[in-house]
């Protein structure tokens, strides 16, 4: 786990300035980034994603217990937008992509996580200072790369 925690740092150079991010006629890119052998890609509209991830601060027995906080330097995930960078392909990927979709309405979501700033004993802390991504983005990101990485070690075994 703590190799995992470890490797989760990430700065996401994805994001478009300020002003076009919201834009009233723009279409935004699609949410993506890279994390080992695959992408990963926010589907908010998908019907068959590969990762169903249910954000839901009452279950009783989340999968993954998420922190919010509002340094960097204490999370174990970041999600921080170059907000300089060129707008470019931000799904263009040579590795498979992998479709998440933060889905609260699901009765079989993939992944249950319990997100606020106050969770005690969390599972990882998650920073997150950007225009395109939500709290709840970053945590659905995670939680889909987090289950990937359990398939991976089941299969291994």
């Amino acid at each position: 786990m703590d190799r995992f925690r470890k490797t989760m740092i990430l700065l996401a150079g994805l994001a478009l300035p300020a002003a076009a991010a919201h834009g009233t006629f723009s279409t935004p890119d699609p949410l993506c980034f890279a994390s080992g052998a695959a992408s990963y890609r926010l589907s908010p509209n998908a019907m068959l994603p590969d990762y169903r991830v249910r954000i839901d601060n009452a279950a009783a027995k989340p999968d993954l217990r998420m922190q919010m906080v509002d340094r960097p330097e204490i999370a174990d995930f970041i999600i921080a937008d170059d907000y300089g960078a060129k707008e470019g392909d931000a799904c263009g990927s040579s590795v498979p992509i992998r479709t998440v979709k933060l889905d609260t309405e699901t009765r079989a979501p993939d992944v249950v996580v319990a997100l606020a700033a106050d969770t005690p004993s969390p599972d990882y802390k998650v920073y997150v200072h950007s225009v395109r991504y939500s709290q709840a983005d970053a945590a659905a990101l995670l939680a889909a790369v987090w289950k990937a990485t359990q398939k991976r070690e089941i299969a291994a075994r």
